[in-house]
């Protein structure tokens, strides 16, 4: 693979979650957010990331696998609808959660010992990262609010599962790999 990519290592949710959160996606449609028809990444937690030349993508996955072997799942809810305002950004959040913080700095801690900056700035630093789950991005100021309201009227708590690691390309759409997280 050519040139540099920015590779994400995300915490990935059980299926059962995955469809619950789309459907919330469904209510961002409805409000009036432009989104496409199918989001080009699953529904995730981002928890690290690396601006990378593309031949080196492969020590990125081998990053992933090993923090991934050395967590259990997350039990997590996602008990907030967020935004992000400069960013239009609509989200849904978890509550605190000390194994996803452990998870996250591991993922943070791991991607810096291998040589990779934060591709993402201090965002990804554990003292200053946000948990969220994006649903819509570049949601016009008018509207966020309006988006916000709307979800927040009907939501109900989802109970998830973080169950892999799954690295995705910014840019790019799906996953260029998935790991479960050690079961036992």
């Amino acid at each position: 693979m050519p040139g540099r990519v920015t590779a994400v290592v995300c915490a990935a949710f059980d299926p059962a979650a995955d469809a619950a959160i789309l459907a919330v996606r469904e209510i961002v449609r409805a409000a009036g957010a432009h989104l496409p028809a199918k989001p080009p990444h699953r529904p995730h937690f981002s928890l690290g990331a690396a601006r990378v030349a593309g031949d080196d993508l492969a020590q990125v996955l081998d990053v992933a696998a090993t923090v991934a072997a050395e967590h259990g799942p997350v039990p997590i809810s996602l008990v907030e609808v967020g935004r992000f305002g400069r960013a239009g950004v609509v989200w849904l959040g978890p509550a605190p959660s000390s194994q996803l913080s452990l998870l996250q700095r591991d993922v943070d801690a791991a991607l810096r010992a291998a040589g990779w900056p934060r591709a993402f700035g201090e965002r990804s630093d554990p003292a200053q990262w946000v948990a969220h789950c994006t649903l819509a991005t570049r949601v016009p100021k008018p509207l966020l609010r309006h988006v916000q309201s709307e979800i927040e009227r009907s939501y109900r708590t989802i109970t998830a599962t973080v169950d892999a690691l799954a690295t995705i390309l910014v840019g790019g759409s799906g996953d260029v790999a998935r790991v479960p997280l050690r079961h036992g």
